[in-house]
C-alpha cells in the first residue's frame, strides 16, 4: 500500500512540474519581452530514439549583455531535432521575463 501511495506522489509531482513549466513558457510568451542574443555555440550530438532509430540533436547557447546593469545573461536550448538555421555569431530572438531574464524562452 506504501508503494503505491509513493508511486502516485511521484506521479503527482513529475505532472506538476510539467504543468508548471508548460505555464511558465506560456506566460513568457504572452508577457515577455522580446530581445536579440548572439548564438555563441551550437553542439552536435548523434543520439537514439526510444525505438532505436539514429537521431541528430543539436544544442544552441546564445548570450545577450543587458545594456541597463551589464550584466551577461547566457540561453540555451534542450535539444532540436534538424540542423538550426543559426551558425555562431549569428542573432537569434529570445523572449525574457522582464523582471527576471534567467526565466525565458528560446524557440528556434
Amino acid at each position: 500500500m506504501i508503494q503505491l501511495l509513493l508511486v502516485c506522489a511521484t506521479i503527482a509531482l513529475m505532472m506538476t512540474f510539467v504543468l508548471y513549466q508548460a505555464y511558465k513558457i506560456r506566460w513568457i510568451q504572452g508577457h515577455g519581452r522580446e530581445i536579440t542574443a548572439v548564438v555563441t555555440s551550437i553542439r552536435h550530438e548523434t543520439g537514439k530514439t526510444a525505438w532505436g532509430f539514429t537521431r541528430d540533436n543539436y544544442y544552441i547557447t546564445a548570450t545577450w549583455t543587458n545594456p541597463r546593469n551589464g550584466r551577461t545573461y547566457t540561453f540555451w536550448t534542450w535539444r532540436i531535432n534538424s540542423r538550426p538555421a543559426y551558425k555562431q555569431g549569428s542573432l537569434i530572438p529570445v523572449l525574457i521575463d522582464p523582471n527576471n531574464p534567467q526565466h525565458y524562452a528560446l524557440d528556434v
